[in-house]
């Protein structure tokens, strides 16, 4: 698992903590089951941006505010020749690609949403 995903996983859990709710209650919010949501909370599954809409509803959350501490901890090393920099750069890029990926996520859901409620009133 990765540190991004590690961090995220960790960030669901404590705020369904905070929240006194139980992994039960939290796959019957997002209609999957209890396996799914215990290994989705274990970094076993890397889905979680397709849950991510409805988590944040959920914990009644912003998107800017769940990400805020996200990446915090990784070290900056001032000890290079490109002025220290590096890490920076590197993590812009990293929660650059988790926005695209969460926005892409967010769309494929909108369009399968919109398919089912085709479906279901045809």
């Amino acid at each position: 698992m990765n540190n991004l995903q590690t961090q995220v996983v960790a960030k669901i859990k404590r705020l369904r903590h905070e929240k006194g709710i139980s992994q039960v209650q939290m796959a019957d919010f997002l209609n999957v089951d209890k396996s799914v949501y215990a290994r989705l909370e274990l970094g076993q599954i890397d889905n979680w941006a397709k849950y991510l809409e409805n988590i944040l509803n959920i914990f009644e959350i912003s998107p800017d505010k769940f990400f805020e501490d996200i990446g915090s901890n990784i070290v900056i090393n001032n000890n290079n020749s490109h002025g220290g920099n590096g890490n920076v750069v590197h993590l812009y890029a990293e929660n650059r690609e988790i926005y695209e990926k969460l926005l892409a996520a967010k769309d494929e859901q909108i369009a399968y949403l919109k398919a089912e409620l085709q479906n279901k009133y045809r």
